[in-house]
């Protein structure tokens, strides 16, 4: 019988103890885990371009269903996460979305994000060629500007949906073709682009758009005034262009 009651109280002792959690530890890989319980942490980071290390001017940053938010200025925050791993996307326009693991595991967790384009290599050097024939010799904001509002024809109904197709666009009408750009149509397009129209294309990829929206542009000194550009909404004058919608 003594034998029985020891037994017993040792049985006892043993559950107690599971019970309570005492013979377990450790950090848990999901959230909100025993080992996160209660604890938050926030997420900070950056996000540039890959190649022109350029900071992106917006774009969205998020752990589904946990939390979202709006990069700006190149970066972003993501506040009272509980303690876990979870999956981080960012989408900006005209870059390929990216997507990686975070471990929240402190009360301040930093991060770096590189973002690629979704254009290539010849598709931007086709646009940096435009944007030298077209304003080579406007202001460094007016190249900038040229380039913003080729790449606001994008998603555009009245436009193609690629860069090449809106650049090369020829539209017809009472039997006659109108090229959209001169350059396309003189052939000056085929010249090599200079330093600044590089540069002005890869900020207005990472979201400047001193612009305004605009989706085209011309010189009021060269166009007549029963032109159809003259009837567009007005956006924004900067040197010898004028930029409209």
């Amino acid at each position: 019988m003594r034998r029985n009651s020891i037994l017993f109280l040792v049985f006892l002792t043993l559950g107690v103890l599971l019970i309570s959690g005492c013979t377990g530890s450790g950090v848990p890989s999901t959230p909100g885990g025993p080992g996160g319980a209660n604890k938050v942490g926030t997420l900070a980071g950056t996000v540039v371009d890959s190649d022109s290390g350029l900071k992106l001017w917006s774009g969205t940053v998020e752990i589904p269903g946990v939390a979202k938010a709006t990069i700006k200025d190149g970066a972003f925050t993501l506040q009272n996460l509980p303690y876990g791993t979870y999956t981080l996307t960012i989408s900006k326009e005209f870059y390929n979305k990216h997507s990686m693991q975070v471990v929240i595991n402190a009360g301040s967790v930093s991060v770096d994000v590189k973002m690629k384009t979704s254009f290539s290599k010849a598709e931007l050097d086709l646009l940096a060629r435009l944007v030298h024939a077209e304003a080579k010799g406007e202001s460094y904001k007016g190249q900038v500007a040229v380039a913003a509002t080729v790449l606001n024809r994008l998603g555009h109904p009245e436009y193609p949906n690629t860069l090449s197709g809106i650049i090369n666009h020829v539209v017809v009408a009472n039997g006659r073709r109108y090229y959209q750009y001169e350059p396309v149509l003189n052939g000056s397009i085929k010249q090599p682009a200079g330093e600044l129209a590089v540069l002005a294309v890869q900020d207005a990829l990472a979201g400047w758009d001193p612009s305004l929206g605009a989706t085209g542009f011309f010189a009021p000194a060269k166009v007549g005034s029963g032109s159809w550009v003259r009837t567009r909404p007005v956006t924004v004058n900067i040197g010898n262009h004028r930029f409209f919608k």
